[in-house]
């Protein structure tokens, strides 16, 4: 197999890839994830409010 072909797949693949990503929403439910544990950890840290 010649390695142009190679590259060929590789190209297809990454695309089929970020075109499934972008029909599933699946960046943006990852980053929601991200952001609610961010949201629970902070909320559970102790601060100390100066006025």
């Amino acid at each position: 197999m010649a390695w142009y072909w190679i590259v060929l797949i590789v190209i297809v693949a990454l695309f089929a890839l970020t075109f499934l990503v972008y029909i599933t929403n699946a960046d943006m439910k990852m980053a929601e994830k991200l952001y609610n544990r961010l949201l629970a950890y902070h909320d559970q840290k102790d601060v100390e409010e100066k006025l």
